[in-house]
């Protein structure tokens, strides 16, 4: 690759800037939405890269994307490993471009949308608790997580039921009437998703794949 660029006399500095435009956004990173989680600059796909890159070993990030883009992420591991010497500053823009790279790949494997890395940022309880789950083997967090948050979903919705069905009969207009069965009707899809997504075994890692729901509902 170096002698690539040397033919057409680009200096340090000129592949630098190269790279910089090649990459895109790498160095723009965006505010990240709460549901990003592998597109983010401390997710598991910009982890295993920086563990490839430092052992030299592309295996390490391999498995996040599908075998039809292996060869891509090959080509980008070794055109990293060279610029990077080139000095720090090489480094770092080549760095960012395979995470760009793994990231982007990872994504369209999922069938998923990508708009460049987002800031590292806390994913919340959630992939905490399956993160510990993976590192610990041990299930327990992410049950007693998971239990609460569904009792408090469930009770939240079922109180409103209760209190709308009171206002109802009470006041005993249309306007309450409708409110009580909007109120049931949130109650009756919450437990009924809450169970589907239980039940899905066809959801994609990244949320970009098709979701299949029992009673043909998406």
């Amino acid at each position: 690759m170096l002698q690539q660029l040397n033919q057409f006399g680009l200096s340090v500095k000129g592949w630098m800037l190269a790279l910089a435009l090649v990459a895109g956004a790498a160095l723009l990173v965006q505010p990240a939405p709460a549901q990003a989680h592998c597109d983010s600059i401390n997710g598991p796909v910009v982890t295993a890269a920086q563990a490839a890159l430092e052992t030299g070993d592309v295996n390490l990030v391999l498995p996040y994307v599908k075998p039809e883009y292996e060869a891509e992420l090959r080509a980008a591991f070794q055109h990293t490993l060279e610029v990077r010497e080139l000095g720090t500053e090489a480094k770092e823009l080549a760095d960012h471009y395979f995470f760009e790279t793994a990231v982007r790949l990872h994504r369209i494997g999922e069938g998923a949308t990508y708009s460049g890395l987002k800031a590292e940022t806390d994913h919340g309880p959630a992939l905490a608790a399956a993160d510990k789950a993976l590192e610990t083997a041990s299930l327990t967090e992410v049950y007693t997580l998971l239990d609460q948050a569904i009792k408090n979903g469930v009770a939240q919705k079922y109180e409103a039921v209760q209190a709308a069905r009171a206002r109802a009969a009470e006041v005993g207009t249309v306007e309450t009437q409708r409110e009580r069965a909007e109120a049931e009707l949130i109650f009756e899809k919450y437990v009924y998703n809450l169970y589907n997504t239980a039940q899905d075994q066809a959801v994609s890692a990244e949320g970009g794949g098709e979701t299949h729901t029992h009673g043909g509902e998406k």
